[in-house]
């Protein structure tokens, strides 16, 4: 690793750490200032047990499926997000009228951590002589979905800029209409569709490289019409 390398390194350690909280997000195998090619390495599961055989209060986890992608870094990604390329509808600055715009196809940037929530729709009636409620109807609500991320300009100038990406994020916000998203942590909760909502962009003071966002969206389901 050259020192360019690491005080790169060390510079998305301290964006993490000052945006999501986390404390040494990058750790350096070797305290010696030698060369080291960051990789992806497997054991397979006969080696694993034998190299860990001395520690019996270790337990192993199961293997997570990759999206065959890597980081700039070196790293594997998992759970990578993409919006899907096609036309959507959004409305004209000039006329207010809806009109259609083609979109190419955006990837997250793989530092985005997204969580889900989801309410459930009940429809309680309360009871004369009786404690408590009886709950009649049950429905699901729209799955709330919040993106956290941040834009980092590429090494060696390569790739978008951080405001390049900022700028592409503010086209797809602009969009009035549903749009199909691409990741595992969304198809595992049965989510292929979203709605955005909200994008806020809080540039940090003295970091040009890097900028902050939240993305506020919710699912949204094909609307079926069957005819008899």
């Amino acid at each position: 690793m050259t020192g360019q390398d690491r005080n790169n390194a060390l510079f998305v350690a301290d964006i993490i750490r000052h945006i999501f909280g986390i404390n040494g997000p990058v750790y350096f195998p070797y305290g010696r200032n030698v060369p080291y090619e960051a990789g992806h390495y497997e054991l397979s599961e006969e080696e694993a047990v034998e190299k860990i055989s001395d520690y019996p209060d270790i337990r192993l986890l199961p293997i997570e499926d990759e999206d065959g992608t890597y980081s700039e870094f070196g790293t594997p990604v998992f759970g990578s997000i993409k919006f899907e390329a096609g036309e959507y509808n959004t409305y004209s600055r000039k006329t207010g009228a809806v009109e259609k715009v083609t979109m190419d196809s955006c990837a997250l940037p793989c530092s985005c951590i997204v969580s889900f929530s989801r309410d459930s729709n009940i429809t309680k009636t309360e009871v004369l002589g009786s404690a408590g409620t009886v709950k009649e109807i049950y429905g699901k609500g729209d799955w709330d979905v919040t993106v956290r991320g941040i834009a980092v300009t590429g090494r060696n100038g390569e790739g978008l800029t951080a405001q390049e990406q900022i700028n592409r994020l503010v086209k797809w916000n602009d969009i009035c209409d549903s749009i199909p998203v691409v990741g595992s942590i969304f198809r595992e909760k049965g989510i292929h569709n979203i709605v955005m909502e909200s994008l806020s962009v809080q540039p940090i003071v003295g970091r040009w490289g890097a900028i902050p966002f939240q993305i506020e969206a919710v699912s949204d389901e094909p609307v079926e019409l069957y005819l008899l």
